[in-house]
């Protein structure tokens, strides 16, 4: 499984310059937790820093009146990490993991932006695996029992002792 399958390809952005209130009612209009901050170049927009609902709650509401009147960049994650489309789950964990991140950009074979993958992302693809695993042992399981329950029981052949006159004369030849 890759990374395409399972990120958001629906990203919103704000710029550097916006504000936390901004921001804020950016996310409820897409009903996003992760917004990708961007800043102007003379090529366009290149991504800056990613800000999340945690970090409006603790950066702008912890810090007063002040910081929700700032710049959203003073208050976004600058810890950026990336992984390509292409990429398998296991790749994204390790670079999540590396980059101690619980979100990735996800890139083209052109390094452009074309959405983001989450932890939440990655547990519900290994969620889905696992499931895949149990579902398997569970068919292996039904499949046994269906064999034995089809196959035909093996004959068995018993040999009755001999009783009364019959076995008293095998008895005597015998001694």
């Amino acid at each position: 499984m890759n990374v395409a399958s399972i990120c958001t390809r629906r990203v919103a952005t704000i710029d550097s310059t916006g504000t936390p209130i901004q921001a804020a009612a950016l996310m409820r209009q897409h009903h996003v937790g992760t917004l990708v901050v961007t800043t102007q170049t003379p090529d366009g927009p290149r991504v800056s820093g990613i800000v999340t609902d945690r970090d409006l709650v603790i950066g702008a509401l912890a810090d007063g009146a002040g910081a929700i009147s700032g710049e959203i960049g003073a208050l976004a994650s600058h810890q950026i990490e990336s992984v390509f489309e292409d990429d398998d789950v296991a790749s994204a964990i390790a670079v999540m993991q590396g980059g101690g991140v619980r979100r990735l950009l996800v890139v083209n074979a052109g390094h452009r932006l074309v959405g983001l993958v989450s932890l939440d992302d990655l547990m519900a693809a290994c969620a889905s695996e696992m499931g895949g695993l149990v579902n398997a042992i569970r068919s292996g399981i039904k499949r046994e029992v269906m064999d034995t329950l089809t196959a035909p029981a093996p004959l068995l052949l018993l040999r009755k002792p001999a009783t009364g006159a019959a076995a008293s004369s095998s008895q005597a030849a015998a001694g």
